[in-house]
């Protein structure tokens, strides 16, 4: 319990006494219950101890978001009017809009303080650890208003007449006195609540008027004390009225070091944004429900839109799109499942801990919920935003599995990432996925490896001509050989793209392929061209033109030898980066073609403004072309179009004469594939396809 008059207060005698008091006592006595008080100077001290469970209940409980989650409250026993306060002298404030943007008092861990978090977000708060420290900054002027209690700043006023403050005006929600009880101590709420529900009709009301009364009195009491003190102080010395002010200067700094404190501590354990447990806090808490071997489920969501509101429309919009979807959450949760807790993991990613939930039925049950209530319209000022989520969940179950919070939370991510590739709504972790996570950890660290050990290998495909048939050129192959075996590019290139590693991967491919280009640059066959392929992520973010001018300068290559192969992909992530990226490749010289032509999603109408040289017609048209109409009129269409545009074509996976005659007749003039040779190591492509010459192999680099 606080000093908080007419609701509770301490006698000279250091019993405590007042309305809270007595109804407790009332109520200890239907029950059979023994009660013992700890009395704190304020109300913040009294949430920390019950938090940290130093005692079992608050006598007179507030609402505050700090408080609730750790609680459950009493039926509610009177309602006290919150009220604003100012200076006489002052020009009384008709509402809270009034108030935007100034200065006013509260008491931390008050209901005051929190209507003015949730419903006023205007008005600046200054927050103190008691009332009489509130009362005190609107008499110095420090703040312009004070927000609280009715009956309490009443009671205080009586005892400091020298306080000229009024009233202005009650907000239309008061002040529910309840008693809040510790969140394990359920059996006790219920005989509290069968207590108050046996009161009388009016004894609330007399009670609570009795010792309206007494504070009152009270009151008067401290006006003769106050009188009596000032007039002994007017008496003492100078040095004796010195020694009162530096001690109350030092009080009022522990005082704000203490609320700076608390504060911090506060900060530290919750996201500044939505003021939801952070990362920190939840942990801890999770740490403390496995100690404890309590069965539990964690559950982890995404809002996946979160960096396109910061991008677009930048970070105040996006803080508080950020807020309002946490908020829709917590509502959602707290109205179906009240013992869940919600906190803010980091990124767009936030966490859910349901402690005695463990079945996978109830656990489905609450991540549809989730999934519910983050489906939608959100409205925001200007932005209109569709938003949607994926839930991954992972439970503990003490008897089967000893789990560290840690393990615990990453096995959830893992779940969550799968819901998110996978495209399903809510996906339950499984040791299988942790599993597939460790191959690709593992194979990335290999790969990493064999880049910078230079363990790959370029294999050569030959490219003919249909007129001649004859090499006109060859398409350079990444091939990777391992101890184990090979392993295949469908297999390694995703998780280069995944992990950023691509960058390196294009680059070694493309320096070895000139240093290929400046050893046998004396046996190439006249108007030979060299195709190498390029990732998507590496052109739509401008590297490829670096990669391939730098490189190209550094071993002497003519770039008119050389032809830049690039997928569909890569130029409709990025549009207009990556046709200002091919134009600078076209303009120094390079070949451009794109690569498996027919099956990506890029338009006629933007293909016709890029600087192509080659189109590829893929492998996919080509296995049905002897015996399939569709697809030879697709193929007979896609020439039409290069020609149109004046490309070139290629068509890729050729496998038998058929095929080859049918390509060449629908006009295709290029082709490679099985049928006339598979890709080969460098030695054998030299070996087979380079005619020899008797000059020594003339290697020229330049260092820049």
């Amino acid at each position: 319990m606080a000093d908080r008059l007419p609701l509770e207060t301490i006698d000279q005698a250091g019993t405590p006494q007042g309305y809270a008091v007595e109804a407790l006592n009332q109520l200890a006595f239907q029950t059979r219950l023994k009660l013992k008080y700890t009395a704190y100077p304020n109300i913040t001290d009294a949430i920390m101890a019950l938090q940290h469970g130093q005692v079992d209940m608050l006598s007179s409980a507030s609402s505050h978001r700090r408080l609730s989650p750790f609680v459950h409250y009493t039926l509610t026993t009177w309602v006290q009017p919150l009220a604003l306060f100012h200076p006489l002298e002052q020009a009384r404030f008709a509402n809270m809009k009034q108030l935007a943007g100034k200065n006013v008092a509260t008491v931390a861990g008050s209901s005051a303080h929190e209507a003015l978090l949730s419903k006023y977000p205007d008005v600046n708060i200054i927050v103190y650890a008691s009332l009489v420290e509130a009362l005190q900054s609107v008499v110095e002027q420090q703040s312009v208003a004070l927000l609280a209690g009715s009956d309490e700043v009443a009671a205080n006023l009586r005892a400091h007449p020298q306080w000229r403050l009024q009233q202005a005006f009650q907000l239309e929600h008061g002040v529910l006195h309840r008693f809040a009880i510790r969140e394990d101590w359920q059996p006790l709420v219920d005989l509290m609540n069968r207590g108050i529900l046996s009161f009388e009709a009016d004894y609330s009301e007399q009670t609570y008027r009795r010792w309206q009364a007494y504070a009152a009195n009270s009151g008067q009491t401290g006006q003769f004390s106050y009188w009596w003190l000032l007039g002994v102080s007017l008496l003492l010395s100078i040095v004796t009225s010195a020694f009162v002010l530096v001690r109350q200067h030092l009080k009022k700094a522990n005082n704000k070091t203490l609320q700076l404190r608390e504060q911090l501590d506060y900060w530290k354990n919750h996201d500044e944004v939505t003021s939801l447990p952070n990362r920190r806090h939840i942990t801890r808490l999770l740490t403390n429900w496995l100690d404890d071997a309590t069965p539990l489920s964690v559950l982890m969501f995404d809002f996946p839109r979160q960096n396109e509101v910061f991008e677009n429309f930048g970070q105040r919009l996006g803080e508080v799109t950020k807020e309002a979807y946490a908020k829709r959450v917590q509502k959602s949760l707290r109205k179906h499942y009240p013992e869940a807790q919600l906190a803010y993991w980091y990124h767009h990613y936030f966490v859910v801990v349901v402690p005695n939930v463990n079945k996978d039925k109830e656990v489905i049950e609450i991540a549809k919920q989730i999934v519910q209530s983050c489906r939608g319209w959100l409205r925001l000022e200007q932005l209109q935003l569709l938003t949607r989520c994926h839930v991954g969940y992972c439970s503990y179950h003490p008897r089967r599995e000893a789990l560290h919070s840690d393990t615990l939370l990453a096995n959830t991510f893992t779940a969550l990432n799968h819901a998110v590739k996978t495209g399903v709504s809510v996906c339950r972790y499984r040791p299988d996925l942790s599993q597939a996570g460790l191959v690709k950890l593992t194979l990335e660290s290999k790969l990493r490896r064999a880049i910078g050990n230079n363990e790959l290998d370029l294999f050569f495909q030959p490219q003919y001509c249909l007129k001649t048939n004859k090499v006109i050129g060859a398409e350079v192959l990444l091939r990777w050989f391992t101890e184990d075996g090979a392993i295949s590019p469908d297999e390694f290139v995703p998780v280069a793209e995944e992990t950023g590693l691509v960058l390196q991967l294009d680059k070694w491919v493309f320096q070895n392929a000139m240093r290929f280009m400046a050893r046998f640059s004396s046996q190439l066959p006249e108007g030979f061209k060299l195709s190498v392929n390029f990732s998507a992520a590496t052109v739509s973010l401008g590297h490829a033109e670096k990669i391939a001018i730098n490189y190209a300068k550094q071993w002497q290559v003519n770039p008119q030898r050389i032809c830049i192969e690039i997928t569909e992909s890569a130029m409709m992530e990025q549009p207009t980066e990556a046709k200002a990226s091919i134009q600078r490749m076209r303009d120094a010289g390079f070949g451009i073609a794109i690569d498996d032509f027919g099956t990506g999603y890029s338009s006629m109408a933007y293909l016709k403004h890029l600087p192509v040289t080659v189109l590829k017609i893929d492998r996919a048209f080509v296995s049905g072309l002897e015996d399939n109409l569709s697809d030879q009129h697709i193929v007979k269409a896609m020439v039409m179009i290069a020609r149109s545009m004046k490309y070139q074509v290629l068509i890729e996976g050729i496998e038998t004469q058929v095929q080859a005659n049918l390509a060449s007749v629908m006009g295709c003039e290029q082709a490679q594939g099985y049928f006339f040779a598979r890709p080969q190591p460098e030695a054998d492509f030299v070996k087979n396809y380079l005619p020899k010459t008797s000059t020594k192999e003339n290697l020229r680099l330049v260092v820049n």
